[in-house]
Order: structure tokens, then C-alpha cells, then sequence
């Protein structure tokens, strides 16, 4: 069969699918040459040839994005029914199941680690993903470029580090960027200075000496985040913006006027229920984090939250001794999930659980020794913060 082109789109014969195919691997460019003719459907026969418009040429080599192999249609489809599995696993009955997405799968990603090679170049992980990586972020993407480019031109002077992340602009137009040295190495400040003024790097900082600058990313609209470089920052701005807004909904509608926010981080969700006129307490792991979301807090005039470092279980057990409950308790952790303290955590809360995560293993797991503790499943709320993957964000609601 013939290529041609008709009122119904663009017909691809057999021949010209394996030529597209070919070049896409030999070339990433030539996705330009198909996106100027993109405003045509692509049909092989009489079906829908989607591969030829996935948003990167090279998914199937670098297998970061295996969703991209569907429609947007269908990857939706999907997840939902992964959504609706688990909450048939926790025996929930949701007469409205919703994904929350924002139904863009590329132009997504704010920040994206990568290593310095051998040459002293910088370059992915992944030696098979596109240079023009289609779920990072325009302005991200831009900044990717110069440091790539200035690593080329520099051959050896980021030799001492093993690995960096570089971050998107935040509120203030700040870039972020922090490098990590290989064992053994502790100091390149000279190829720091070059770096940092040929590519306006404006916040920099490595895992030695100063302490980390940060940055000021938004959250819901109302509240912000100050961000050390070397911690946790949800990837996805506009969908994290629907979990956090979620998650403040939720607390209100229940009722609830307190909180302790377990595993806050800078404070993604204890911000935003500041704001929102509840009054709690944030506990993280890491000192830096902690003393940011007190700077955020500060800055935003949230004089109803405050913020420390600590264990998410010692905590609770020092609460717990002083008898401070609080209305919602807010858990958030690692993609291991808790495992060991739950008891400790959940008789901290006198209404409502809202746990998040990455992993709905390690929730199942979670959820099922909760239940053991007397608290039950409410509800159950899906988030595509990873478009064209397979990872999903999950939020549930539990109640005694």
C-alpha cells in the first residue's frame, strides 16, 4: 500500500512506516519533519498509527516513557484502571473513580539528574534518551542545552563530579543547579566560577562546603516552597498543585482545624493548610528542609505552623507524651513507605489520615496494618504526576 494523502489524513503504507521508524532511530530530527505535517491523523490502513506521533522519537530505545506508546486517550484509561484495582483491593466503593491529571504528557518534568562521564562531559543515565527529552520542562530543556554545551567546550572540567541535578526557574527566575563530587574530591572552584557565569547559574552549590542555597516554587497558587537544592521537589508543578489543593479540600471539608504533617519536607502540603487557617506542626528528617519551610512560612506571615527536625516516630511519641493530638495527620513518606511505627503515628490523629504515595505497594502494606489499628478506608484519589509512564500517585483517605 501506497503513502498518500487524503481529507482523512495521512495514509502510511508498510514502506514508508519502516523508513519513519529507521530515520527516528538515526535521527531525532526527523520528528520535525513528521511535526510539520502533524495537523493530518497518521493511519496504517485504517488504524490509528500512534507510535509515529508519540512525543519522542526514541521512546522505545530509551524505555523511560512507555506510555507514550498509547494514546493520551488510552494511557488515561489505564491508570484508571490501575486507580480502580486498588481501590477494589481496599474494598472502597467509589461511584465517581477519578484520575487527576493535566492531561499534558510532555513539557512536564522540573528537574533531572545526570553524570559526568569519564571526558568530563555531561550526559544521561540513560545513554539511549533523546538530548531534546520531550517531558522535561521548555525553559529546563533550554538550560540542559548550555550545560551541555559548556561541558563540551570545557573537556575535563567537571572531571571531580561524579553526578549533578540541574532545576528549572523557579518564582524568581532562579535556576538550580547542584553537583556532587566523586569520592576523594572535594574542591574544583575555579571550573565552579566558569560554569556558573557562563550559564547564569545564579544558585549553585555542591555536596561539600556551603550551606545549600534555595528555591521559591509555587505550590497552589496562594502559598510557596523555599527548596534546598539537594531535596525532595515534586517533579510535576501543575499536578502537585491538584494534590496539595486536594489534600487541603479534603481536611476542610471533614472539619478538621489542626494537623501534624509527618515527612513534610519544605512543607508541599503544611503550607498550603496553614494558609488555609488550620493550625499544625511539620516534622522532617532533614535539618535544611525544615529550616526552609520555617523561612517559607515566615516569609508568607503563616504564623500557625511551624517546623522540625526529627524522626516522623520519635515525634509522635513526643507529642504523644505531652498529650497533643491533632484533627488530621498527614504522612508522606519515602517510596519504602513506613513499615515500623504506625502505631505510634495513627493515635496521633483524633479524625482522619491522609496518606500519600508513590509506591501503592508499599500503601497496600501500609493501609493494611492501619487496619489492624481500627482505621478504615474513606477514600481513594489517583494522580498522574508521571504522564507517559507507568508510576502512579495515589492519596488515600482513612477514618476511624
Amino acid at each position: 500500500m501506497a503513502s498518500h494523502l487524503s481529507k482523512a489524513g495521512l495514509i502510511l503504507g508498510p514502506t514508508s512506516i519502516t523508513w519513519l521508524r529507521i530515520a527516528f532511530q538515526k535521527n531525532p530530527a526527523v520528528l520535525g519533519a513528521l511535526t510539520a505535517i502533524g495537523r493530518y491523523p497518521c493511519y496504517f490502513g485504517h488504524e490509528p498509527l500512534m507510535n509515529l506521533y508519540a512525543p519522542c522519537p526514541v521512546m522505545e530505545l530509551c524505555g523511560g516513557c512507555p506510555h507514550f506508546a498509547l494514546t493520551e486517550a488510552d494511557e488515561y484509561a489505564a491508570k484508571l484502571d490501575r486507580l480502580e484495582q486498588l481501590q477494589g483491593t481496599l474494598q472502597v466503593s467509589m461511584s465517581n473513580s477519578e484520575l487527576i491529571s493535566n492531561r499534558h504528557r510532555t513539557d512536564y518534568r522540573n528537574r533531572i539528574r545526570l553524570r559526568v562521564d569519564a571526558a568530563g562531559q555531561i550526559v544521561f543515565f540513560n545513554s539511549e534518551k533523546s538530548s531534546d527529552c520531550a517531558v522535561l520542562l521548555p525553559a529546563l530543556r533550554t538550560y540542559l542545552d548550555e550545560l551541555r554545551d559548556w561541558s563540551k567546550r570545557h573537556s575535563g572540567a567537571l572531571s571531580p563530579f561524579a553526578h549533578l541535578e540541574a532545576r528549572a526557574p523557579d518564582l524568581d527566575c532562579v535556576r538550580g543547579l547542584y553537583l556532587s563530587y566523586k569520592p576523594g574530591i572535594a574542591s574544583a572552584r575555579e571550573s565552579l566560577r566558569a560554569l556558573a557565569h557562563a550559564v547564569d547559574a545564579q544558585s549553585l552549590a555542591t555536596n561539600v562546603g556551603s550551606p545549600v542555597p534555595t528555591q521559591r516554587h509555587g505550590i497552589d497558587g496562594r502559598t510557596h516552597q523555599r527548596v534546598p537544592l539537594d531535596a525532595f521537589l515534586q517533579i510535576n508543578p501543575d499536578v502537585n498543585r491538584r494534590l496539595t489543593e486536594y489534600v487541603v479540600t479534603g481536611a476542610l471539608q471533614r472539619g478538621c482545624s489542626s494537623f501534624a504533617d509527618l515527612y513534610c519536607g519544605s512543607g508541599n502540603f503544611a503550607l498550603p493548610l496553614a494558609a488555609a487557617g488550620l493550625r499544625g506542626h511539620g516534622v522532617e528528617f532533614v535539618a535544611s528542609c525544615a529550616a526552609a519551610a520555617n523561612w517559607a512560612a515566615h516569609e508568607q506571615q503563616l504564623v500557625s505552623v511551624q517546623f522540625s527536625q526529627g524522626d516522623a516516630v520519635a515525634s509522635s511519641r513526643t507529642w504523644l507524651s505531652m498529650n497533643c493530638l491533632f484533627d488530621l495527620v498527614v504522612i508522606d513518606p519515602p517510596r519504602a513507605g513506613v513499615r515500623l511505627g504506625l502505631d505510634v503515628i495513627s493515635t496521633l490523629a483524633r479524625q482522619c489520615i491522609a496518606y500519600c504515595s508513590c509506591n501503592p505497594q508499599t500503601l497496600l502494606r501500609d493501609i493494611a496494618t492501619l487496619r489492624q489499628l481500627g482505621w478504615q478506608v474513606a477514600e481513594v484519589r489517583g494522580f498522574d504526576m508521571f504522564p507517559g509512564t507507568r508510576h502512579l500517585e495515589v492519596v488515600a483517605w482513612l477514618t476511624r
